[in-house]
């Protein structure tokens, strides 16, 4: 009995963990999340200001890149291709050595072929 209740005890907190870590929505980063479900939804330009005010909040945070990138990709579905240049450029320019720097390029590169 005594062993069954220390086993409990050991598998209690990798069952709660393990529960957090199936549930997607106990990660929430504030307008950076609000952006992601709007750009997934299709709805570009509340997407757009939702990753600029994530940005604005967090200039140097883990997700402002990635947030610049979506920002983009979302200028492009909305037709605006001018301005996701611009921004995929600055992320080429700025971060060379991050990944979102090789999608930005790839996306540049599409963008020119569509001339």
């Amino acid at each position: 009995m005594k062993m069954r209740l220390i086993i409990s005890l050991l598998l209690l907190p990798v069952l709660l963990l393990s529960a957090c870590a199936r549930n997607p929505e106990s990660f929430y980063f504030g307008n950076y999340s609000e952006a992601e479900k709007l750009y997934n939804k299709g709805n570009y330009d509340k997407a757009i200001e939702k990753y600029q005010a994530y940005i604005d909040e967090n200039p140097e945070g883990n997700l402002a890149i990635i947030s610049k990138y979506y920002i983009a990709k979302s200028y492009v579905a909305t037709g605006k291709n001018e301005n996701a240049k611009k921004i995929f450029q600055e992320i080429v320019d700025k971060y060379p050595d991050l990944v979102w720097a090789n999608f930005s390029q790839t996306q540049l590169n599409e963008l020119k072929t569509q001339k």
